[in-house]
């Protein structure tokens, strides 16, 4: 999965409309993501995803309504910046491809 692909599939979590216990998950899930890219594991990446898309099913359903609903809640700031943080990171990637021709995957957002 590219950086830019992760970007979108990130980008899309602010229009989700979730349960607390649901932005919960969100977090760890971002919490997962951030030290999978630091790693630099492709694969893994994809798995952590994989955790998103049943929340992210129930987000769009949710958005659809156009009405929030009890307990249905647009992204917390926490999680809102756990995703621009994410964001960040993957843009520098997208920035300078060079430096991971010469470094690798596993250099991926180690700067911080």
């Amino acid at each position: 999965m590219t950086p830019q692909q992760l970007i979108e599939r990130l980008e899309g979590i602010k229009d989700w409309r979730l349960t607390a216990q649901e932005w919960i998950a969100v977090g760890d899930v971002l919490d997962s993501l951030g030290a999978v890219l630091a790693e630099g594991d492709d694969a893994k990446a994809i798995l952590v995803l994989a955790r998103l898309e049943p929340l992210e099913r129930a987000g769009a359903a949710r958005r659809a309504l156009a009405r929030l609903g009890a307990g249905r809640t647009p992204i917390p700031p926490q999680q809102r910046e756990q995703r621009n943080h994410l964001i960040e990171r993957l843009t520098v990637d997208l920035r300078s491809p060079e430096d991971r021709s010469q470094g690798g995957c596993g250099d991926r957002g180690t700067a911080e």
